[in-house]
C-alpha cells in the first residue's frame, strides 16, 4: 500500500508521470485509476531514468530495479522489509552516479499538515488505497482477512 500512496502523493504534488511497476492486477488496476503508468510484470534490470523511485517489493529484484532505475543526483526509497541477511546492491553503480538511498520507516509527522492540506484540497484521496477501516474492537477478526491497506480508528 505504500506505493500506492506514492503514486497518489506523487500526482498531487504535480509530478509529469508517475510509473508504477507490479506483478499483482488489483494493484496495477488501483496505480492506473490513480493516475500511473501501471506496468505489469516483474521488476527487471532497470525500467528507466527517474529522479525519484521507491520500491515497495520487498524482494532482490525489486530493490535493485530501483537503486538502477534511479537518475543521477536522485532519490530512492525502500519500504520493502528484505528478511534475507545479506542482500545484494548495486552500490558502485549508486556511488557513481550519486544515488541517495533511504530505508526504513519515514518520519511523517513534521509532513501531516502538508497532507492534509492536500486532501482538503482534493488533490490526494487516500481513501483509495484504503481498502477497510474498522474500529478498534473489531480489528482482530479484520486482522484474519487479506486487505491491501487496513486502518484501524480507535
Amino acid at each position: 500500500s505504500i506505493s500506492l500512496y506514492a503514486v497518489a502523493i506523487a500526482g498531487a504534488l504535480g509530478a509529469e508521470s508517475v510509473d508504477y511497476c507490479d506483478v499483482d492486477p488489483d494493484r496495477l488496476a488501483l496505480a492506473a485509476e490513480l493516475g500511473a503508468n501501471a506496468i505489469e510484470g516483474p521488476p527487471n534490470g532497470r525500467l528507466g531514468s527517474y529522479p525519484i523511485t521507491v520500491d515497495g517489493s520487498a524482494s532482490r529484484a525489486g530493490l535493485t530495479c530501483a537503486c538502477r532505475s534511479t537518475e543521477p543526483g536522485g532519490e530512492c526509497t525502500s519500504v520493502g522489509v528484505l528478511f534475507e541477511p545479506d542482500t545484494p546492491m548495486p552500490l558502485l553503480e549508486m556511488y557513481t552516479r550519486g544515488v541517495h538511498f533511504h530505508i526504513g520507516r519515514a518520519m511523517a509527522r513534521p509532513v501531516i499538515p502538508d497532507i492534509l492540506e492536500l486532501v482538503a484540497a482534493g488533490r490526494l484521496h487516500p481513501e483509495k488505497v484504503t481498502s477497510a477501516v474498522v474500529r478498534w474492537d473489531d480489528a482482530p477478526e479484520a486482522l484474519r482477512e487479506p486487505h491491501s491497506k487496513l486502518v484501524i480508528e480507535r
